[in-house]
């Protein structure tokens, strides 16, 4: 029955070479594939913890983000409020400085008047001086001439062109 073999049916061949695969995939199950799933579970635990680290940067930028944002957000309204204190302490100045303007102004005005009032009672003062020096002249001028009508007439306008003719140099 040597030459009539039946293919299905094994031969010694075949458990020596099942005997040696089981023998060689032990060999590899004992001492290969440890150190591989040990390689691949180090490999997954590195990608996990990227991922995690990936995840955190992520959760980290995104609250950096709404800080920086809160941070622009009030410095905005800091400077605004800044600019508005400027605004009012600048008008509050021009509105001092307008007020002692007017104060100085009214000052200045009351001055002046008074001067005025002072020249027109020193002028009124002078006036009715001249006037009662005249009308003595007058008077003298009068008395020693005579009581003559036309005389005082005459007198009179003389008197009155001296004056005029000294208010008038003066």
């Amino acid at each position: 029955m040597l030459g009539s073999s039946n293919f299905l049916v094994p031969n010694a061949t075949f458990f020596v070479e099942l005997i040696a695969f089981l023998i060689v995939l032990g060999v590899l199950a004992k001492y290969v594939l440890p150190p591989l799933n040990k390689a691949m579970d180090d490999r997954q635990g590195t990608i996990r913890q990227a991922l995690t680290d990936a995840e955190e940067a992520k959760r980290r930028a995104t609250e950096a983000e709404a800080e920086y944002k809160r941070v622009i957000s009030e410095a905005r309204g800091a400077a605004r409020s800044v600019v508005e204190e400027a605004n009012n302490l600048a008008e509050t100045f021009r509105a001092e400085r307008r007020q002692q303007a007017e104060q100085e102004y009214e000052r200045i005005v009351a001055s002046a008047r008074a001067e005025i009032e002072a020249q027109t009672r020193r002028a009124t003062e002078e006036l009715r001086q001249q006037a009662a020096d005249l009308a003595i002249v007058v008077a003298e001028k009068v008395i020693g001439e005579g009581l003559d009508a036309q005389a005082h007439r005459g007198l009179i306008d003389r008197t009155i062109a001296e004056v005029q003719s000294q208010a008038g140099v003066a």
